[in-house]
């Protein structure tokens, strides 16, 4: 991977931790609720992006309806149910089966190869989170569990069929992908949430605040360039990769929520980062890409 690239989607990885701690802001301090944000966030995408949807309008337009579907809605209501349950903890440990899932996909699906070095350096990460964000006693069985998988399995299914979508712009691919989430989410907002009036006029400031960030911050520029590096380089390059959002998701809880550090937190990063590093490193020279 060129080094721009690698710092790009570092970025990319710190926007999306960024998120986790303005939507736990928005949802947690205020009345704003899971579907009325993600419906208003994907509003503002399309205020955006909303031009690309036609232009031009993409040749393999049911491969590229599919993979919005998996990693927009159909993702979402799998995670925003199974949150409903699960605990947090148990959530983000169950998050990073995206990677090897992902990693299993791309192999089965699209005969990348990968090394037994690089698949060491996925495990150290993994049980480099697991040590960041495990609790003891905290984790116990929760129906909501099976939903977390659901919507991790749909997110690698969206992952691993981007790669099989040539020369589509990412800006159609975003457009496309707030178009489901708008539809699909206001639907479930209107069947499974009230109040929206009153909501809009009390919680209005941190409805907006989050929905903003995520749709700018999120959709536009993480999404959008996660959507790009997947179409230049093998999933099993990329993907590994998002293991950095626990990292700063957790970095900037302490910095901005005032969340507790623990020693697991520096251990886990202390193991995270190395292995990150040489994923993105290391190529054998028989798939080095030419580009």
């Amino acid at each position: 991977m060129r080094v721009l690239d690698f710092w790009i989607m570092i970025l990319c990885c710190a926007f999306w931790g960024g998120n986790f701690v303005m939507a736990a802001w928005a949802l947690g301090g205020s009345s704003v609720p899971p579907f009325m944000l993600a419906a208003t966030r994907a509003g503002m995408v399309l205020l955006l992006m909303g031009y690309f949807l036609f232009r031009p309008f993409p040749e393999h337009f049911l491969k590229l309806l599919f993979v919005a579907l998996c990693v927009g809605p159909i993702h979402l209501a799998f995670l925003y149910t199974g949150l409903q349950t699960a605990s947090a903890s148990g959530a983000s440990i169950l998050s990073q089966a995206l990677i090897p899932i992902s990693t299993l996909l791309s192999v089965v699906w699209l005969k990348e190869h990968i090394g037994w070095r690089r698949s060491l350096a996925i495990i150290g990460a993994l049980v480099g989170v697991i040590i960041m964000i495990y609790e003891p006693g905290a984790l116990g069985f929760d129906p909501g569990l099976i939903f977390i998988l659901g919507a991790y399995i749909s997110l690698a299914i969206g992952t691993v069929v981007i790669r099989r979508i040539p020369n589509v712009d990412w800006r159609v691919y975003v457009a496309w992908t707030a178009v489901l989430v708008l539809i699909l989410s206001s639907v479930a907002s209107i069947l499974f949430e009230s109040g929206h009036v009153e909501i809009w006029r009390v919680d209005k400031g941190p409805l907006l605040l989050a929905a903003g960030y995520a749709a700018i911050a999120v959709s536009v520029i993480a999404h959008g360039q996660y959507f790009r590096l997947l179409q230049k380089y093998p999933v099993n390059r990329v993907v590994p990769l998002t293991i950095l959002v626990t990292v700063f998701a957790t970095m900037l809880g302490i910095l901005l929520l005032d969340e507790i550090i623990y020693r697991r937190y520096i251990i886990g990063a202390v193991i995270i980062l190395p292995c990150v590093w040489f994923i993105a490193q290391r190529e054998p020279t028989a798939f080095r890409r030419q580009d």
